[in-house]
């Protein structure tokens, strides 16, 4: 027996679908594509040091903006009746807390550190000099 719980109104399941969007775009494919091409294009400009230089910020810009065009024309597609100005008024009638991966990927978009610690991570996988910790990891099998 199945259970289905329905949004208490309208805008509810207007939110829900939203979200649902939201979760499908960032595990697709193209998504992933695009923010794996932004991040090889920009790494080498960022250190692992405390100094932030300008150009820090632009890109930091130019990612937040490439990332809200790109999630924005495709939730467009996906759901003709899409708004974000609707989708932000909707953020801020929430009463309750709002979590989980898509929420903490939205705050991100904002999130100038974050996206910094993103950018360095990422260009010490591409340098090979992140820390290896698949050595750390023991399985035991029993029979």
């Amino acid at each position: 027996m199945s259970v289905s719980i329905s949004p208490s109104n309208p805008e509810d399941a207007k939110f829900d679908e939203i979200v649902g969007a939201l979760e499908d775009l960032l595990m697709d494919d193209n998504f992933l594509a695009m923010q794996n091409s932004f991040m090889e294009k920009n790494c080498d400009a960022f250190s692992d040091d405390d100094e932030n230089k300008l150009v820090y910020m632009d890109i930091f810009k130019s990612y937040t903006a490439t990332l809200e065009s790109y999630m924005e024309k495709r939730l467009r597609q996906d759901l003709p009746w899409f708004s974000m100005a609707s989708f932000l008024q909707m953020l801020r009638n929430r009463q309750d807390p709002i979590d989980g991966d898509v929420f903490d990927m939205l705050a991100s978009l904002g999130d100038f550190n974050a996206f910094k610690e993103l950018i360095v991570s990422f260009k010490k996988e591409q340098d090979g000099s992140a820390v290896d910790l698949s050595g750390l990891i023991a399985v035991n099998v029993r029979k």
